[in-house]
């Protein structure tokens, strides 16, 4: 089982990895979870944000498990311990989000039969524009909804960046790190960090990455960003008004990395968007402190139930 155990990951019950082999032959890493009790609610499908990674999210499976779901999480395209795609093995690259969709999907359809009842997508940053995507593509069947943390469905960033980006692509450095963003993957001091206020939850996602190397991802390549870019100019109003499952969009309110105004916008393009904003919180939603989990959970909550009825 190729897993960095810890105590969060120890205390997952029946926890599977496998891998997935895409269409070019790339493979990803996927980790399917059981309900183990009388009467499984549904399943959810989870999809981590850029860099993240299956063993970050245990603390949220656990919270999924004692909800009543099956859970399947993936290592996207590009990162984890999903092979890697950029011109080094930190570098931050993917080369198609059509492709990390397919990805996804394909790693559904290996444990079908297992994701039993009804399906809810679950899904952080990156994961979102992945979601969202296989929303408007049908990749995935049987989802009754989909509910997103902080999505990224715009970035915020320095004016250009998208068109600095595209010039390298088209120099034939689409796989090297964009300028100006990190080569390599160091551990961040605590009070510098933009995506939680919890010491210890922080503490411990660096410790994973320090423990085992082969996870860690450096900031996002120039062919990520044009890539990254593209896929969510195409979430016009147009293919929005088409999703027909119900959305919960979670914002930060302390938000720094992904743009807020995209989940105004989307909500309101979507026929059946819930948009909620969480006071005081960063943009790791399931990694901040227990208050701030609690309200997201809160709002998951809430979305979900009248949709397993």
């Amino acid at each position: 089982m190729q897993l960095v155990q810890d105590p969060f990951v120890d205390a997952i019950p029946g926890l599977e990895t496998f891998r997935v082999l895409g269409p070019d032959d790339k493979t990803i890493r996927a980790a399917f979870v059981p309900y183990t009790g009388d009467k499984p609610r549904g399943s959810v499908i989870l999809a981590p944000g850029r860099t993240e990674y299956i063993e970050k999210y245990a603390e949220t499976i656990s919270d999924l498990l004692a909800r009543g779901f099956h859970v399947l999480t993936i290592d996207h395209r590009g990162q984890g311990w999903s092979d890697r795609l950029g011109a080094t093995a930190h570098a931050g690259h993917l080369d198609s989000f059509a492709k990390a969709t397919d990805h996804m999907a394909r790693a559904v359809a290996a444990v079908a039969d297992r994701l039993t009842g009804k399906r809810i997508l679950l899904s952080h940053s990156m994961g979102g524009t992945i979601c969202l995507e296989a929303l408007l593509t049908g990749a995935i069947p049987n989802v009754v909804g989909a509910a997103f943390s902080a999505p990224m469905w715009g970035i915020l960033g320095p004016p250009g960046m998208g068109l600095l980006a595209k010039s390298l692509v088209a120099a034939g450095k689409g796989k090297d790190v964009a300028p100006s963003l990190p080569s390599i993957w160091q551990p961040e001091a605590f009070e510098a960090n933009h995506v939680t206020h919890d010491p210890k939850r922080f503490a411990r996602n660096n410790a994973l990455m320090l423990e085992q190397p082969a996870l860690q991802i450096a900031g996002p390549t120039n062919g990520w960003l044009v890539e990254a870019i593209k896929t969510m100019a195409a979430f016009t109003p147009a293919r929005l008004g088409q999703i027909t499952v119900p959305i919960l969009v979670v914002s930060a309110e302390g938000e720094t990395i992904v743009d807020n105004a995209a989940h105004v916008r989307i909500c309101g393009q979507v026929p059946h968007g819930h948009l909620r904003v969480v006071a005081g919180s960063k943009h790791e939603l399931l990694h901040e402190v227990d208050a701030i989990r609690a309200e997201f959970w809160a709002h998951f909550d809430a979305f979900v139930d009248p949709l397993l009825a």
